[in-house]
């Protein structure tokens, strides 16, 4: 069959199945939802984290086998702080929807393998963040600071990314079908192999 005839829902099918995908992933996402107070509190103690001069570091990610059952993990290099200097925010396979997240101060955050489907993240600030293997498809960023974050991987489909800084950000393997980056900040942006099918920018 003539590519004229085909079904676009069929090419874009066939398009996201080259992208890469480590299965399990999704399966470790946790059912626990934090309340409110409870996020309230690691996003305080990683602020005196941050206060400490934990910020700055930069994070590796590590694959524990092939896509088919292979589990991502992330390891921080920072500088050593001294006792009692609060908490790095480790939020691995979290499930952040319900919650309050416009303009959450999370930079140098493990949030690799979240879930957090359409939620709202305008002026957030998860710059130098790990966000691998996450889906935050149909969230908004608009105006978040996310430059020097790691998104490989991540499903970004329809994110509302206007005006973010996304310099230095890391999109490779990112599904970024839909979204709009309109007035985005790319500078060194990386985005190989990302899909960027209907992208508004």
């Amino acid at each position: 069959m003539s590519d004229k005839y085909r079904n676009p829902k069929d090419a874009d099918q066939k398009r996201r199945r080259r992208l890469l995908r480590y299965k399990r992933m999704a399966a470790l996402v946790s059912e626990y939802r934090f309340s409110a107070e409870e996020f309230a509190e690691i996003v305080a103690r990683h602020q005196e984290f941050l206060a400490a001069g934990g910020g700055g570091g930069h994070w590796e990610t590590f694959v524990t086998a092939g896509p088919g059952t292979g589990v991502v993990f992330g390891v921080y290099s920072g500088p050593e702080l001294p006792a009692g200097a609060g908490a790095q925010a480790q939020l691995p396979h979290a499930r952040l929807d319900g919650l309050d997240l416009r303009g959450v101060e999370l930079p140098y955050a493990n949030l690799c393998g979240v879930l957090c489907r359409g939620q709202d993240l305008s002026r957030a600030d998860l710059s130098g963040s790990l966000l691998t293997d996450s889906d935050f498809s149909e969230s908004s960023f608009e105006g978040a600071n996310l430059a020097g974050a790691d998104f490989s991987r991540a499903d970004l489909v329809r994110c509302d990314l206007r005006d973010a800084d996304l310099t230095g950000t890391d999109f490779e393997n990112a599904d970024l079908t839909g979204a709009d980056l309109r007035g985005a900040r790319m500078e060194g942006a990386k985005l190989a192999q990302a899909h960027m099918d209907r992208v508004r920018r």
